[in-house]
């Protein structure tokens, strides 16, 4: 019997190689990961604006369907929509952050109103912010003026309506 090669059945992985494959698989993972976040925070905040615009467009109808002024208060974090009664009729409580770049209110309040025709009773836009840099929503701003309100993506200046 002649001697037989050893290193020709060797058919395992060095520990070299399994190392460079799992700090592979760890770089994939985190790229991976990083941009689900993103892409998860920018479907979050397209679904608050596209919500709340819903919410508005609600409160609109009934001023107009029930004839009677409906108030919109807006803080940093939520707004409800009320009937003249002063009932609250709609709720809307966001994770992100609301900010009212054109109104110039104080505090971080801003109030309207629909009146019994559906007119608002101010004009400019507000935008639902993200916690996340570098996240680019298609939706993320609403402007309101006396008769529409509209969706729209906010520039950095102004919110462009779509």
């Amino acid at each position: 019997m002649a001697g037989k090669d050893l290193t020709a059945d060797n058919r395992g992985f060095s520990l070299v190689e399994i190392l460079v494959t799992i700090a592979i698989l760890g770089i994939l993972v985190t790229i991976g990961a990083t941009s689900f976040r993103e892409l998860n925070e920018k479907y979050r905040i397209e679904a608050a604006t596209k919500q709340f615009y819903a919410d508005l467009m609600e409160g609109r109808g009934r001023a107009m369907q029930r004839n009677r002024v409906h108030y919109v208060q807006m803080t940093s974090n939520g707004y409800t929509i009320y009937d003249d009664t002063n009932k609250p009729v709609i709720f809307g409580k966001l994770s992100s952050t609301i900010t009212f770049p054109s109104s110039g209110s104080p505090g971080g309040v801003m109030n309207f109103q629909f009146n019994r025709n559906g007119i608002a009773s101010t004009a400019g836009y507000v935008r639902v912010q993200s916690s996340v840099p570098r996240v680019f929503p298609d939706y993320n701003c609403i402007t309101i003026a006396e008769t529409r309100i509209k969706m729209g993506q906010y520039n950095g200046a102004a919110c462009v309506e779509k």
